[in-house]
């Protein structure tokens, strides 16, 4: 059966179960690679992705897509009408790296000092690539296919700024696509977020604490800040652990501490930067006036003050329940029951969330953690790699789903 297989055994299945598929996929999985090999070996950052974007459009065009170029600066749109009309069926690939060295023993490691595709962007675009070619070669039977390379994803910048150009419309876009490679999930497997979120939503903050600075042998004679900020970030995790629902995930994490000059003079002020991730809207509106007010009150209580600069990152990606069900079931088709594994929202953040907010949309993680321990790495570390034999499974499952979803009918995917 096919869903007691694993690892590569579950797409070669394809050969009897889905003979077509499997040799449209064949076709273009070596040039999948290829280029996956070429942008890791070349990695560009936000909003820079100008060689990337113009390989892009470049093939595209080859192919016999529309194609519209800077779309929010360095994104990339293509565009295939299929034979009869449909839904226009809207599939997402980020595509910047990362400031960070590349540390892989391959020959495609980065050869640009201080940037490296560790993220798995490099993967993402050249599976959409893939997609592309497939259906340039195959035809779209219903419906269009539009194909949204974007920039900046990195700096939670590019989504919003490719919809603020009209990527989502001109033909408007009725439903949604995207995926994330992870090492967590392990080749041939899939996994996905059913309780309407993805990922979390990405906020972050500044807090200033203000008191009056003296001698440490002295502290009667001072407003200690480091003291009324120490206070301060343990009765604020008051807010995760003691006023929400334990069911009800949130992450308050403070990254960065400042202050002082020498250990026997207490400073005037003290700097804390952290972020908050929360995956529902409403606790997510709740946690900046929470803060405040124990900001406010602790530093108040304690004779200095306290000011919070509270910023709203990307929101929570929302997996529309028609689109996460078609998704389920193409898995299900394709690779059998066991290939999908049932998660709860990632509590990373991911900007794909502004197109899922325009429209119904899916986003799910495709397993890269194969044979070889080298594809086992976190995304964001230095030696992350993925096993290239996940594209075979992205490609697939990409144009199943593009197909199951551009013959319904509009109305039926809201």
């Amino acid at each position: 059966m096919v869903q007691t297989l694993d690892g590569i055994g579950r797409f070669e299945a394809l050969k009897e179960s889905w003979p077509e598929l499997y040799a449209t996929v064949r076709s273009v999985f070596e040039e999948a690679v290829a280029t996956r090999r070429h942008l890791h070996m070349n990695p560009e950052l936000s909003f820079e992705e100008t060689e990337t974007a113009r390989l892009v459009a470049d093939k595209l065009r080859s192919w016999g897509y529309d194609v519209r170029e800077g779309v929010g600066g360095t994104g990339v749109i293509g565009v295939l009408e299929g034979a009869a009309p449909g839904p226009v069926v809207g599939l997402r690939a980020d595509m910047d790296a990362l400031p960070m060295l590349d540390e892989i023993d391959q020959p495609y490691r980065s050869t640009r000092d201080g940037k490296a595709h560790t993220c798995g962007h490099d993967a993402h675009t050249s599976i959409l690539l893939g997609v592309a070619r497939a259906f340039s070669e195959t035809g779209l039977q219903r419906g269009t296919l539009k194909l949204v390379f974007q920039p900046a994803e990195e700096i939670g910048k590019g989504a919003e700024a490719m919809i603020r150009d009209g990527a989502l419309d001109h033909p408007k876009v009725d439903v949604m696509a995207g995926l994330h490679v992870h090492p967590s999930v392990r080749t041939g497997e899939f996994s996905l977020s059913t309780t309407g979120f993805a990922t979390a939503a990405g906020d972050f903050f500044e807090l200033e604490f203000n008191g009056e600075g003296g001698h440490a042998a002295y502290p009667h004679q001072t407003v200690d800040p480091i003291m009324i900020a120490a206070q301060t970030l343990v009765t604020m995790q008051q807010i995760v652990s003691r006023q929400t629902d334990p069911l009800d995930s949130v992450v308050l994490s403070f990254g960065k501490i400042q202050g002082g000059t020498k250990n026997n003079i207490i400073p005037d002020s003290v700097r804390v930067e952290g972020t908050v991730r929360t995956v529902l809207p409403e606790t997510r509106n709740r946690m900046e006036e929470r803060m405040r007010a124990i900001a406010e009150g602790v530093a108040g209580g304690l004779g200095g003050s306290c000011t919070l600069t509270y910023h709203y990152g990307v929101p929570s990606v929302k997996n529309a329940h028609v689109p996460a069900r078609v998704f389920e079931e193409t898995v299900d088709s394709l690779f059998g029951p066991e290939a999908l594994k049932k998660v709860i929202p990632a509590m990373g953040g991911e900007d794909f969330s502004f197109f899922s907010e325009q429209v119904p949309s899916v986003f799910f993680r495709l397993g890269t953690h194969g044979e070889d321990d080298r594809t086992a790495y976190a995304n964001h570390n230095n030696r992350f790699d993925v096993d290239e034999d996940a594209f075979l499974y992205g490609i697939a499952t990409f144009i199943e789903l593009t197909n199951r979803l551009t013959a319904m009918a509009p109305e039926e995917l809201e």
